[in-house]
């Protein structure tokens, strides 16, 4: 009986090790910390009950990311946003670029206030067309999303309040949140260049950064991109190639999701990878 408690123990150690390992790839070699951390966000917001919720891994709690802008801070991390980054000549080591996709008005409520705080730069990708309840799809099943539709988005006051403030730049993140690479020459082109048009004429200021709605692009979209002007774009490709042999229109980043710790905050950091 002993042994065979002994052995459903050791079977049960071995389960753990081989989880955290697959989960963390604790083995892979970390990137050096002299390269740019670039984390991607949604939503700064509680998450709701799990039977309302499929995208509960989009909201990071206030909480949370409190406790991730304290260690930041603690641990001597320098923001900067994709703007400044682009243009940057000399980068110092254990830079962090936040960005957060859509535009949801969390970010204004939760997020903000808490950047100030901590005197964290921050770049917000928006979707211009983000009033109607109708810009948000499903990633998976490609049907509109009500979940994410009936999210409050920013609006024009909070955009130009956070532009105001020094510590946030805001970017393009298409028209209509569109899959690009799905559409024609055209549709890319308005998609592209003419939401980089609408916020610049909006909010007074120069788009310089744009994200690729769900991570997709191809070979039309990124030319276009560095056409319109945009001085990088962002993708969520699970990869990474370090900062300063990248091209710097396929920016991978860090995903920062709701289900996950701030152990897990820290090795990505640490790491500089997803896995």
């Amino acid at each position: 009986m002993i042994e065979t408690l002994l052995l459903c123990l050791l079977l049960l150690i071995l389960a753990g090790v081989i989880h955290f390992s697959l989960r963390h790839t604790w083995w892979r070699t970390d990137v050096d910390l002299s390269l740019p951390r670039i984390l991607m966000y949604h939503m700064i917001s509680p998450h709701l009950p799990k039977k309302q919720s499929k995208f509960n891994r989009l909201r990071v709690t206030p909480e949370s990311f409190e406790k991730q802008l304290h260690w930041l801070h603690q641990n001597h991390w320098q923001s900067m946003s994709m703007a400044e980054l682009a243009e940057c000549q000399s980068i110092p080591p254990k830079t962090v670029v936040l960005t957060f996709d859509d535009g949801y008005a969390d970010n204004y409520i939760h997020a903000f206030p808490l950047l100030k705080r901590y005197n964290m730069k921050a770049t917000i990708y928006i979707v211009t067309e983000r009033f109607n309840q109708d810009w948000a799809t499903d990633k998976d099943t490609k049907l509109s999303s009500n979940e994410l539709n009936n999210e409050a988005m920013l609006t024009h006051d909070m955009v130009r309040e956070m532009l105001s403030s020094g510590l946030i730049d805001i970017g393009s993140h298409t028209i209509h949140h569109a899959n690009l690479p799905t559409l024609s020459p055209e549709q890319k082109e308005e998609e592209i260049a003419h939401s980089k048009t609408i916020l610049e004429h909006t909010y007074g200021f120069t788009c310089k950064s744009f994200a690729y709605p769900f991570g997709f692009y191809d070979e039309a979209s990124l030319a276009l991109v560095q056409k319109s002007g945009y001085t990088s774009a962002v993708t969520t490709v699970a990869k990474l190639i370090p900062w300063k042999e990248q091209n710097r229109y396929e920016v991978p980043r860090l995903i920062i999701s709701g289900r996950q710790s701030l152990f897990d905050f820290k090795l990505k950091m640490q790491k500089g990878r997803n896995r």
